[in-house]
């Protein structure tokens, strides 16, 4: 019996470590922000039998695309809400169950494509990472889109497949789509793949390609149609994230080249040099079909972030994806214990960045500021425009939502304009500079601001 046991300490081990990231801090670090407060928002609508909806003044917009989440996400933290009433420590739980998910189907893609030590090194390396626990407690999309996608990656690891586990490939690679808009690149991927299959003249590959994609498309198509149900402006959302509104064209980062100099990003670049070689390395071994989507994907996404704000969770699906196949470049090019060495540094770097809480605030600002509206402006007519904060707040007639002015300025504006008699309302909103000092301050860094002075 001992054999077993030892055998699987080092699994063992890797359980605890992230049960330990997991839950340690769960509903104060990282400190909900704006994104993940919105979905809670949505998810708590749907926990109250209010619907698939946003609220947003005395509107509720139904299927909003603004999202760019769907029900794999929303549905399990509303059932979480649902059965232990809300908090963001209930609202995280099943983020935590998509973490263990993502980390065993990770275990298992990698010791299929490699060995059972690689995983390990696999998993220590995905445990440890800080962006990938710190966006995968809170209520985002990127972990749970993750999984799908790496499930269906399992699957098509298979190199004799049935129809039917070509649908099941199909059907992971939608819900991805449907848990995190931005896995939608999987889509292009396959289309590449496709490419290279017919040039190729695999004809029995190319057919189960086209039936992948083509369950892929009809699992999203359904609520991307539901969502346009009501109002539309999803290619304005991407224009914005691609910075294309004013026909400025592509910039990298929005010409902010020197966030490529910071730490996390320059540590990305190793990351995608050791994986590079690492599927160079497996390229044989790799299904034709597999190889190109991983590489297709790392590169969009890579793309991706350098078109945009210079957010990591932008990265972080190639970073994922690059992990295994880091573990396997760096032990091709160095010697054993060499190779060893280097992957413990990174395991021990990545984990003293995580417990030293860094790359995400821990700020109490938010729930001091729900604090205080509950204790002080219970019968104050108020608009709340901050997100962490109202959806810490209780039900009140008197307490309207609404987004923050850059998200607002994206939204329809049958939703977000102001009747007369809200305009005389008090606000709970981030400090401008126009602002006086003499403002009361809310939770730290917000203000209670006052209606115009021309009010009744």
């Amino acid at each position: 019996m001992r054999l077993p046991l030892r055998t699987h300490l080092p699994e063992a081990g890797l359980l605890l470590l992230g049960t330990f990231f997991c839950f340690r801090e769960l509903g104060t670090f990282p400190a909900a922000w704006t994104d993940d407060s919105l979905f809670m928002i949505v998810a708590r609508q749907l926990a109250e039998g209010k619907g698939y909806t946003l609220p947003l003044l005395t509107n509720v917009w139904p299927y909003p695309y603004i999202l760019a989440v769907g029900p794999p996400l929303l549905f399990p933290v509303a059932l979480a809400i649902k059965l232990a009433g809300f908090s963001v420590e209930a609202a995280r739980i099943p983020m935590v169950i998509y973490i263990g998910l993502s980390a065993l189907t990770a275990y298992v893609f990698t010791a299929k494509i490699a060995d059972k030590n690689t995983a390990r090194w696999s998993v220590a390396l995905l445990l440890t990472l800080s962006t990938f626990i710190n966006t995968g407690k809170t209520v985002m999309g990127e972990v749970p889109g993750f999984f799908f996608l790496l499930l269906g990656l399992l699957l098509l690891s298979d190199t004799r497949r049935t129809w039917k586990k070509d649908v099941g490939i199909g059907l992971l690679f939608g819900l991805s789509v449907l848990a995190k808009l931005t896995y939608g690149l999987i889509y292009p991927a396959l289309g590449m793949a496709w490419l290279v299959v017919a040039v190729r003249k695999d004809k029995k590959e190319l057919l189960s390609l086209t039936s992948i994609g083509l369950v892929a498309v009809a699992v999203y198509a359904p609520w991307r149609l539901l969502e346009m149900s009501s109002f539309t402006g999803l290619s304005k959302d991407f224009a914005f994230l691609l910075n294309a509104e004013e026909g400025g064209g592509f910039q990298i980062l929005h010409g902010h080249l020197e966030l490529l100099l910071r730490s996390q990003y320059l540590y990305y670049g190793l990351m995608l040099l050791l994986g590079g070689i690492g599927l160079l390395h497996m390229r044989r071994k790799l299904s034709q079909s597999l190889f190109t989507i991983l590489c297709t994907l790392v590169v969009l996404c890579t793309l991706y972030f350098l078109s945009s704000f210079g957010w990591y969770r932008h990265l972080l699906p190639a970073h994922l994806l690059l992990i295994p196949f880091v573990v396997i470049g760096t032990v091709s090019v160095l010697p054993k214990r060499l190779a060893s060495a280097l992957l413990l540094f990174f395991v021990l770097g990545q984990s003293y960045w995580q417990l030293n809480h860094r790359g995400s605030s821990r700020s109490p600002a938010a729930a001091e500021g729900a604090a205080y509206v509950q204790e002080h402006l219970q019968d104050t007519k108020l608009i709340v425009q901050i997100a962490p904060i109202f959806v810490r707040l209780p039900s009140n007639p008197n307490w309207l939502f609404l987004t923050n002015p850059t998200l607002t300025s994206r939204l329809p504006s049958e939703l977000v304009t102001l009747t007369e008699e809200q305009q005389c309302y008090w606000w709970v909103r981030g400090r401008q500079p126009q602002d006086p000092e003499d403002l009361q301050t809310v939770g730290r860094k917000y203000v209670l601001a006052p209606p115009a002075k021309d009010c009744p």
